[in-house]
């Protein structure tokens, strides 16, 4: 079933204790690029299926499966478009399902990111790769205030709608109208939350020094040399996959 508001969900950073937290926020990012980018390697059906393959132990580590499983169920929309359009311009059933499975395939990348990495550790590596302080702030707090707005969303239609309202009657025009009462009260809460958050940053003096400090050291251990090992072999397995002639290929495209 469809669940338009599972989207949130990839964005949502909800940190526990598992293997995959425990490493490096470098390490992270450096296996989420690699699965990122692995798909667009190639376009063959069997580089996608090694995408997806290869990231089963990271789903693992990260404990993420529930998260995975919701963000696929609320993306099944524009996956089932994108098969229909895929399959419309190239009557190729075999691309349209790699294209699909390139699209799963990040989408369970982001899944996994997001599941073991905090914002705080977004920040930190952001700050590593010398991007500057205010561009890192903007993108942590967009990044937590995305999950935000969406319970704020969600306890606004719950209010109408124990108050009576009816959202789900009449037609397209109607029901779009019927959106008016959960805009505005979501607008409001919207800038009320702006302003509290530009005080707060007044009172602590936020941009007054230009390079911060922190009180937390990331060191890699054994665990983050293991898989930036397999990051590598992945990625240098994914280039060869991508270099093979058709002929090769397992699952050949039709061009």
């Amino acid at each position: 079933m469809f669940d338009p508001m599972g989207m949130v969900e990839i964005f949502r950073t909800q940190v526990g204790e598992t293997p995959y937290s425990r490493l490096n926020p470098l390490t992270k990012f450096i296996l989420f690029a690699t699965f990122i980018a692995l798909p667009l390697i190639s376009a063959s059906l069997i580089m996608q299926v090694f995408s997806l393959v290869a990231q089963i132990p990271l789903i693992i580590l990260s404990k993420s499966e529930k998260r995975v499983k919701r963000s696929l169920k609320a993306s099944l929309l524009f996956i089932v478009v994108l098969v229909v359009l895929n399959y419309l311009t190239t009557h190729s059933m075999e691309f349209s399902l790699a294209m699909v499975l390139r699209l799963v395939s990040m989408i369970i990348a982001s899944a996994i990111f997001m599941t073991g990495t905090s914002p705080a550790e977004i920040g930190d590596l952001l700050t590593k790769l010398r991007v500057p302080l205010q561009i890192t702030f903007s993108f942590v707090i967009a990044l937590r205030f995305i999950p935000v707005l969406a319970d704020d969303v969600v306890m606004i239609i719950t209010s109408q709608v124990s108050r009576g309202y009816e959202l789900e009657k009449g037609s397209f025009v109607e029901r779009v109208k019927r959106l008016v009462p959960i805009l505005i009260p979501m607008i409001i809460i919207a800038i009320r939350r702006g302003h509290q958050l530009a005080e707060a940053l007044e009172t602590k003096a936020f941009g007054a020094i230009e390079r911060r400090s922190s009180y937390v050291v990331y060191e890699y251990e054994r665990g983050d040399w293991i898989l930036l090992i397999y990051a590598v072999a992945v990625l240098a397995f994914g280039i060869f996959l991508g270099t093979l002639t058709p002929q090769f290929q397992l699952l050949p495209l039709q061009r």
